[in-house]
């Protein structure tokens, strides 16, 4: 890989840590996390309209063949966005970040079900390294609150593994290179209007108002969580290089960036089961992408 493909690799993995250090500042500062995410994603759409405008409008004419899927995908982005942001809350980045990237190992047994792709002893040790990754990471030791202190993480790995089934499902018998951009916006579109729906209904039974400080909140998270995209858009595009050697490598660097953010900015005290969680994280995303 060149200069070029590995600044992209680090500004993709840079940008997708950030999210999570976002999120996190979402707490430190009352940040509403629903109404924040709602115009993250509404931000992330408009976004992604303006700078690819052309491709957009040239592909509207056959927007119902990815309606469906767009809303599901959307519906997917703002729960499971919803759950990321609980559970950087409450667990902080590191385990946050171990538990969204080593569920990899859900679109690859999807892999194995729906497109037969091949199953390996090597991927079958990776997956169960992930599994056991998470585990490790979130263990306590007290037996009577273990279950409800690893609810929010495991959700979020089954959430983030489903959301990169449902993309590759999309991709798979939907996306072309016509209304690739297309369904990107309204993903992010449809997340917002859902995220708004929500917001509503917060209003109405628990009179929860919307506040500036979370619409800029979320014009903030949305602005990095589209040059996420973004940037790892280009970095699959980079020639020479296989996208499964790009994920491993960009998962690995959010989880150790994550982790540095989480120790320096936010002094968040690892335990020898953080530590061990962490290095299995890496080492099952190195596993799984040989």
């Amino acid at each position: 890989m060149n200069v070029v493909g590995l600044l992209l690799m680090f500004l993709t993995a840079l940008t997708a840590a950030l999210l999570y250090v976002i999120l996190k500042y979402f707490t430190r500062f009352n940040i509403n996390h629903l109404h924040a995410l709602s115009f993250n994603y509404l931000t992330a759409a408009l976004i992604s309209f303006c700078l690819n405008f052309t491709q957009s409008v040239n592909a509207i004419s056959s927007f119902n063949e990815i309606l469906l899927p767009c809303l599901s995908t959307g519906l997917l982005f703002i729960l499971v966005f919803y759950t990321a942001a609980q559970t950087t809350a409450k667990h902080g980045l590191a385990i946050t970040s171990i538990a969204a990237k080593t569920s990899m190992v859900i679109p690859i047994t999807a892999g194995f079900i729906l497109y037969h792709e091949s199953v390996t002893l090597l991927k079958l040790i990776g997956i169960a390294l992930a599994l056991f990754a998470v585990y490790v990471s979130n263990y306590k030791s007290e037996k009577k609150s273990k279950i409800q202190f690893m609810l929010l993480p495991v959700l979020l790995f089954i959430g983030s593994g489903f959301v990169d089934t449902s993309v590759k499902l999309a991709q798979y018998y939907f996306i072309t290179d016509l209304n690739r951009q297309l369904f990107i916006c309204s993903c992010f579109g449809f997340a917002g209007i859902f995220g708004l729906v929500a917001t509503s209904y917060q209003f109405k039974t628990k009179k929860i108002k919307l506040t500036l400080r979370s619409v800029i909140a979320g014009i903030i998270l949305g602005a990095v969580n589209y040059f996420s995209l973004d940037f790892l858009i280009r970095c699959l595009a980079v020639p020479g290089v296989e996208s499964s050697t790009v994920f491993a490598l960009l998962n690995m660097m959010v989880i150790l960036l994550s982790a540095l953010f989480a120790f320096t900015l936010f002094k968040e005290q690892p335990n020898k089961s953080n530590i061990s969680g962490i290095v299995l994280a890496i080492i099952a995303i190195a596993v799984l992408s040989l």
